[in-house]
């Protein structure tokens, strides 16, 4: 069981320290140069869901987006493997893509590498719940001031090309 008080201050001081700095290995760009003002206008909410009920919970989270810009469920990734809840993400974003949302997962033993760069939490396993709408327009304004230009084609793929279709 995660204890939710440690993982939301890990959560944010993982933030702080790493998605919201300039990385050298990204071109100079912090993993997420949106996450600083999202963090600080409080437009972030985090909770907690056991592995058998993230659907449900990734449900009961889309009224918050419409406060906030991301939502984040936390889970215990021991409890569930990496290639189940991709497959699981992937399923369920078919449908919530038709209603302007999309769901990006990050589960410890996934690692995800960009240039070098280990881009993944690691304490727990994190669906990230957002607006398709806004996730799309916040890309395409990086896409623009050469946010992905020293991405490899596969991790463009990945993270951002498949949402475009």
């Amino acid at each position: 069981m995660l204890d939710k008080q440690q993982i939301t201050s890990d959560l944010i001081e993982w933030m702080q320290d790493f998605v919201e700095k300039p990385n050298p290995l990204l071109n100079d760009w912090a993993p997420c140069p949106y996450a600083r003002q999202a963090r600080i206008n409080k437009a972030i909410e985090i909770v907690f869901s056991e592995p058998l009920s993230l659907v449900l919970n990734v449900e009961r989270s889309l009224p918050l987006l419409e406060d906030k810009d991301v939502v984040i469920v936390c889970f215990d990734h021991t409890l569930i493997d990496a290639n189940t809840i991709e497959e699981l993400v992937r399923v369920h974003n078919s449908l919530l893509m038709t209603r302007d949302y999309v769901i990006l997962e990050d589960h410890p033993d996934n690692t995800e590498m960009l240039n070098g760069v280990r881009m993944n939490f690691g304490k727990c396993g994190l669906l990230l719940v957002q607006r398709l709408s806004k996730l799309s327009t916040a890309s395409k304004q990086l896409k623009e001031k050469g946010y992905y230009n020293t991405w490899p084609e596969e991790n463009y793929a990945d993270v951002v090309a498949w949402r475009e279709q």
